[in-house]
C-alpha cells in the first residue's frame, strides 16, 4: 500500500515537473517571427535562398576559407575595413553587442560564426583586418580577397557597390559609400536574407534568434 502511494506521488512529481519546464521553456524560447514582423525589425528574408558559386578568401594563417566553410553553420557576413571611418566600427560595435547577447542568454553558438570581409584589400592584409576585427570580439574572423574574387562575392551577396578600381589606391570617401547591410548565409551556404541599418541591438538580438532557432 504504502509502495503505491510513494510511486503515485513520484508519478504526480514527474508529471508536475514536466508541466513546468515545458510552460518555462515556452517562456524562454525566441519567439518565432512572421517575414512580416521580421521586415518590421529590420531583417529582409529572401523568398528564396541563393546557393553562393564557391570562393576562396585569405585567413591571417595563410589558409583559406571557402565556402565549405560555411556548410553547417548559421553565418554573419560583414564588409567593411580596417580604416573605415564611421560606419564599419558601428556596426562591429552593434554585432559585438549581439554576440554578448546571446552569450548572457546561453544562446546556442556552436553553430554560428561572425566574418569580417575587407573591402579595402590593396591597404588590408589579411593579418589587418583580422587584428582588426579580433578587437571588437575574438569570435570575428577578418578575411581578405582580391578584388575580382571580392567583386564576385558582393555582386552573389548584394553589396556589389564594391567596384573594380580604376587606380591601385582610391579614397577613404569611395570606400565609405558601400552598401552597410549585414549579411545572413544559412547552414546550407546559401544567402538568406540580411539586416538593414540603422542597427538596433533589441531588433537584432530578437530576429537574429528568431531565425537561427527554425
Amino acid at each position: 500500500m504504502k509502495n503505491n502511494i510513494r510511486l503515485s506521488l513520484l508519478l504526480i512529481f514527474v508529471f508536475i515537473a514536466t508541466i513546468l519546464f515545458g510552460f518555462v521553456n515556452k517562456l524562454t524560447a525566441p519567439r518565432i517571427l512572421s517575414n512580416e514582423e521580421l521586415l518590421v525589425n529590420g531583417f529582409y528574408r529572401l523568398q528564396q535562398p541563393i546557393p553562393l558559386s564557391d570562393f576562396s578568401l585569405e585567413k591571417e594563417d595563410g589558409s583559406y576559407f571557402t565556402k565549405s566553410d560555411l556548410q553547417g553553420k548559421w553565418t554573419i557576413m560583414y564588409f567593411g575595413f580596417s580604416s573605415c571611418p564611421s560606419e564599419c566600427p558601428v556596426t562591429m560595435s552593434e554585432l559585438r553587442k549581439l554576440i554578448n547577447t546571446l552569450r548572457e542568454k546561453d544562446f546556442e553558438l556552436y553553430d554560428k560564426q561572425w566574418i569580417l570581409v575587407t573591402i579595402d584589400p590593396e591597404r588590408d592584409s589579411a593579418e589587418d583586418i583580422n587584428f582588426y576585427a579580433s578587437r571588437f570580439d575574438s569570435s570575428f574572423i577578418g578575411l581578405r580577397a582580391e578584388r575580382p574574387t571580392l567583386l564576385s562575392l558582393t555582386t552573389q551577396l548584394n553589396v556589389a557597390k564594391v567596384m573594380p578600381m580604376k587606380h591601385e589606391m582610391h579614397s577613404i570617401e569611395d570606400l565609405s559609400k558601400h552598401v552597410n547591410n549585414i549579411i545572413l548565409i544559412n547552414k546550407d551556404a546559401e544567402y538568406f536574407g540580411f539586416f538593414r541599418p540603422p542597427f538596433d541591438i533589441s531588433k537584432l538580438s530578437l530576429t537574429y534568434q528568431s531565425i537561427t532557432t527554425q
